[in-house]
């Protein structure tokens, strides 16, 4: 049993299934893992090839389904939510997964001439993995005293091991069929100059050289295609980009735990940041 809807890009959703009077759903096509694109190379007097890299291609999901009822008022009526060249987002629940994927409408294809209308949706998805229906939160919270981590200094700007207290340290444990980015939510309380924010387990750094003040949040997002890191004050937005530091990492979540904490001004400041990190478990099929 599944359910499925569109989301049009004025944030109106319409449900496919369930609907019968008016939809059949007949097939769906895009569901599984996408194909993944193998870069290799020839080398003479090597047998086979060489491997250099691999990706995975954009998903195409195809919706076919028959109109029923008033099928000329309800053909119509999917034209205002399946519109072409326009973003979508399309929603998809089975027994077992909730989740949605944003896309942009290719094509609506249907045969206005025929006694059963069929009519085919293809929307096609530069970002190919799954997002669950779930957003999931983490925030600063104390850690059992005998948590123990891999800790890789920087050999370049060495962080002292005695200045990440460990009730600053979060776990971010990531549950997705692969590497993911993340969402760092900041909330300032106070006036903070410089926050730095490590990746405990490898000793990467983001760092961001502004005079923050009580009410400013800061939002970074690391997701490919969507890398951002914005101010907003007083709902006021602004591109931080230029505030960030040389040699600033923007994170990806490794599968499994992974380790962050930060320091304002060096932990002189740090009571005045409060700290979130928002992800989505993503899948390659579902």
């Amino acid at each position: 049993m599944f359910t499925c809807s569109i989301e049009n890009s004025r944030g109106n959703a319409i449900k496919l299934t369930q609907n019968e009077s008016d939809y059949q759903v007949l097939k769906i096509e895009g569901l599984n893992p996408p194909k993944a694109q193998i870069n290799r190379s020839k080398v003479a007097g090597l047998d086979g090839s060489r491997f250099n890299s691999s990706t995975l291609e954009e998903r195409n999901i195809v919706i076919t389904l028959r109109i029923n009822g008033d099928v000329e008022s309800n053909r119509n009526n999917l034209y205002n939510f399946a519109i072409t060249k326009e973003i979508c987002i399309f929603y998809y629940k089975n027994g077992l997964k909730d989740v949605h994927i944003e896309g942009y409408v290719e094509t609506v294809e249907v045969d206005p001439f025929t006694n059963s209308e069929i009519m085919q949706i293809s929307i096609v998805c530069p970002d190919p993995y799954f997002k669950d229906a779930q957003l999931i939160v983490d925030d600063i919270s104390k850690i059992l005293n005998n948590f123990e981590f891999p800790f890789a200094i920087n050999v370049d700007e060495p962080i002292p091991f005695a200045e990440i207290e460990i009730e600053r340290v979060t776990d971010v444990f990531n549950n997705s069929d692969s590497e993911i980015g993340i969402i760092i939510e900041v909330v300032f309380l106070g006036t903070v100059n410089t926050l730095r924010i490590i990746n405990v387990d490898n000793g990467d750094t983001f760092t961001v050289n502004h005079q923050f003040i009580t009410g400013d949040i800061l939002t970074i997002n690391t997701n490919k295609g969507s890398k951002s890191v914005d101010l907003n004050r007083n709902g006021i937005h602004s591109n931080m980009f230029s505030k960030v530091v040389k040699g600033s990492t923007f994170f990806n979540l490794q599968s499994g735990d992974n380790y962050f904490s930060y320091l304002a001004d060096g932990g002189s400041s740090d009571d005045k940041v409060s700290i979130v990190y928002k992800h989505y478990t993503v899948y390659r099929g579902v």
